[in-house]
């Protein structure tokens, strides 16, 4: 079996190098580490404001409680340029932070080295509180080789998020327990209205990721290697084809096109985690309020996984930090502080990987965007049904190859099976992976 190595200590110093270019004028207007009277001051880097805002209030929370003999300097920069200079610090082993946001998918890039955060599992393992979080949202992204370097309060269990007003009026069935039986009713629904329950991009793996994580498919395998061409993922794709050329699915409208769609209805599902089924809907479709229901997604077998999860920033310490053990404490406070996790719901209705704080009565009142659906209840029904999954220092290589040489053509293309297609994206993906490893 192929294994996977850490790309060559000239290769990962010249990217570091390239990033490097132009990082005295980003970090001129940061401050660094420095003393407040007897206090030290920790710096906080994130690419949000509105991620972070729970956080500060979790900080005046901890300062409450615990008196620290530090403080926090909240420092928001842009997205690519925030996460650039992670590793351009820690690189450099000063000018850095101590503690950082890392969204999901930059995560596998300070991994191709000396791994540059500090580890969190055995503080997690000391205070017993392991088995307290949904690890495949909470960890999972932030973890390499068995070992946990960030955490994240974002459960972002996917739902199916559909239009009630339009199934009931069409009398499609609200109990669709498989796939197969979600293919039956669009079927049949296609056929009575020309309209389609479900649509599929061709040029993102969103939805392919959580049908194909449903059935314990995914992007890399334990040990970090590509397995885009496995028998779990094939099946994804090769449904999402069949749905296209039978007729009942359709590729996904491009860019305004497809809000249009949701809004007169002519596509009436969302598929995904609350930033996408709450927070795009709210945002997008706001004249549809009062139009929607959650329903869990549908199994590819009976008993099987009826979620999955889908995106996520994690909070990280960095090695380079004088005060690990202070950040540390900090960050594994507010993601076990039942209240400060609550206050992340009231401002931006994230539920969170924490299982004391999602048992909270007050996740669970109804909502006016969903018809008063009391959502938190579902979302508490299926999380465990999250499988597992495995992050790789090519993330990046492996899911632009997932894309390019496998969802888009096969997709597109009535003459690529998802068979060959994602065998050909396997090829990409260890050819990219093979050439840096070199």
């Amino acid at each position: 079996m192929p294994t996977i190595t850490s790309p060559s200590r000239r290769s990962f110093l010249k990217t570091a190098a390239g990033l490097a270019v132009g990082s005295s004028l980003f970090l001129g207007g940061c401050a660094p580490a420095f003393n407040t009277g007897a206090k030290k001051t920790l710096n906080f880097w994130a690419f949000s404001d509105t991620r972070i805002a729970w956080q500060k209030k979790a900080w005046e929370m901890y300062k409450q409680q615990k008196k620290p003999d530090f403080e926090i300097n909240w420092l928001v920069f842009p997205y690519t340029q925030m996460h650039d200079q992670v590793l351009v610090t820690s690189q450099a082993g000063s000018g850095g932070p101590d503690i950082a946001d890392i969204e999901i998918s930059q995560f596998s890039r300070y991994i191709k080295g000396d791994i540059i955060f500090a580890e969190m599992t055995p503080k997690l393992q000391q205070m017993g509180v392991l088995d307290q979080f949904y690890l495949p949202s909470a960890t999972d992204p932030w973890s390499w080789k068995g070992k946990i370097y960030g955490i994240g309060n974002e459960l972002n269990t996917c739902l199916l998020c559909y239009r009630w007003d339009i199934w009931k009026k069409a009398g499609v069935t609200t109990t669709i327990p498989t796939w197969d039986a979600f293919a039956e009713a669009a079927r049949k629904y296609h056929t009575d209205t020309k309209n389609y329950l479900l649509d599929f991009p061709f040029n993102d793996w969103g939805y392919w990721w959580v049908m194909a994580l449903q059935n314990k498919g995914g992007f890399f395998n334990a040990q970090g290697v590509p397995s885009l061409n496995s028998p779990e993922n094939i099946k994804a794709l090769q449904y999402q084809k069949n749905a296209i050329k039978e007729g009942w699915g359709t590729v996904r409208p491009i860019g305004q096109a497809y809000n249009t769609a949701l809004d007169q209805g002519s596509i009436s599902t969302v598929l995904g985690p609350s930033w996408n089924f709450s927070g795009f809907t709210q945002q997008s479709l706001p004249d549809t309020k009062g139009k929607w229901h959650l329903m869990p997604v549908p199994a590819w077998e009976d008993g099987g996984s009826r979620t999955a999860t889908w995106g996520g920033t994690g909070v990280t310490v960095l090695k380079t930090s004088s005060s690990v053990e202070e950040a540390m404490d900090f960050v594994l406070f507010e993601h076990t502080s039942v209240e400060a996790l609550l206050n992340d719901f009231n401002i931006r209705q994230v539920w969170p990987t924490y299982k004391p704080a999602l048992n909270n009565s007050a996740l669970n009142e109804p909502l006016a965007f969903f018809d008063n659906q009391r959502v938190g209840n579902l979302i508490k029904e299926v999380s465990p049904e999250i499988n597992k999954w495995y992050n790789s220092p090519f993330w990046p290589e492996t899911t632009s190859a997932c894309v390019n040489y496998g969802l888009t053509p096969a997709i597109q293309k009535s003459d690529v099976s998802a068979e060959a297609a994602l065998a050909e994206a396997q090829r990409q993906s260890q050819s990219i992976i093979s050439f840096e490893s070199a």
